[in-house]
């Protein structure tokens, strides 16, 4: 009975401003990191001989060997590093492992032989990362900010990139064309490097974006509702006193007492003349409320029906009415707990 009258109490009192001192301080952090991860998205690239080469996947050994030697070490001979990596790519097993977990990977991994082997050597950069982000998040969402409540969807929406980036990279189909193919139809693309570009622009996004959005106020004080709650109980206290002696003095009074009684034979003609419209049968019936007690009943021998077997007999809305009586009455007629 209290609740219409709390949620109207809590529709009318506005939310007091959230408290949000560390707003200041998350906006400096987020700076700090957004141009870090900048920083990483336009000078700490991947390394990728095929992209900075401009190089078709399938090029040839030489040609790799050529282009390196021509652009980067045009007079000394090529790091063991690079001549490694260089063996390694004679495989083509070894390219689209290079396409699906970027040329470090594949430089610095020597005991990776299958594509699990690679995967598990890419993971711990990529784990870090999402740890620094998730971290991050746990800053921006801390108490004080106004974010509190948005913790849990940026860490569902962190994890399900991070799933999604691995799923992808693991199961993403790589078909290498044959070395006759020229390098206007090499479209392939480099997975690895487009994953981390999307993963850092995640990572700059998604807390700006819950930084810049407005504050979520804060819940009214315990005490205001305490106050509202405690207000609405003296009311319908005083409203269940009154309906007691009111309805004492009704007796007592004979003019009070025939227009009770009036009243009362007026809304049971009603209710009866309501019960016997077909229209308002029909809907009940439509509704799952039927007022029949059962199929073949005639209006003479349902009353008789009902007062014999008690709730048997008895029409949907019927029972549905009566057991909202018991529960009141166990409820009502409660003892107090001690």
């Amino acid at each position: 009975m209290a609740l219409p009258f709390l949620s109207q109490k809590a529709s009318q009192t506005s939310s007091p401003a959230a408290h949000t001192p560390l707003r200041p301080y998350i906006s400096g952090l987020l700076a700090l990191y957004a141009l870090y991860t900048i920083n990483d998205l336009l000078f700490a690239r991947p390394p990728n001989l095929f992209t900075s080469l401009r190089l078709p996947l399938n090029a040839p050994q030489a040609m790799i060997h050529a282009a390196l030697q021509q652009n980067m070490w045009p007079s000394d001979a090529l790091p063991p590093t690079l001549e490694k990596l260089l063996a390694r790519l004679a495989s083509l097993d070894a390219r689209t492992m290079l396409v699906r977990f970027g040329q470090r990977a594949i430089q610095t991994c020597t005991h990776c032989t299958t594509q699990a082997d690679y995967a598990l050597h890419a993971l711990p950069p990529a784990l870090l990362s999402y740890t620094l982000a998730a971290a991050v998040l746990g800053a921006t969402t801390a108490r004080g900010t106004g974010c509190e409540s948005r913790r849990g969807v940026a860490l569902i929406v962190l994890v399900v990139g991070a799933l999604a980036e691995a799923y992808w990279a693991y199961t993403v189909p790589i078909s290498i064309p044959s070395a006759r193919r020229s390098a206007d139809h090499d479209d392939i693309i480099m997975w690895h490097d487009a994953l981390w570009s999307l993963r850092h622009a995640l990572f700059i996004a998604l807390p700006l974006t819950l930084h810049l959005l407005p504050a979520t106020p804060a819940p009214p004080p315990l005490r205001h509702t305490l106050q509202h709650a405690a207000h609405t109980a003296d009311v319908l206290l005083a409203r269940v006193h009154l309906l007691r002696l009111g309805t004492a003095s009704t007796q007592r009074v004979p003019e009070l007492r025939v227009r009770a009684a009036a009243f009362w034979e007026h809304e049971r003609g009603v209710g009866e003349a309501v019960r016997q419209d077909v229209g308002v049968r029909a809907a009940a019936e439509r509704a799952r409320l039927g007022l029949a007690t059962s199929a073949g009943d005639d209006e003479g021998t349902a009353p008789k029906q009902a007062g014999e077997d008690g709730a048997q007999g008895e029409g949907a809305l019927h029972q549905a009415a009566r057991g909202a009586i018991e529960a009141l009455k166990e409820v009502g007629l409660r003892p107090p707990a001690a």
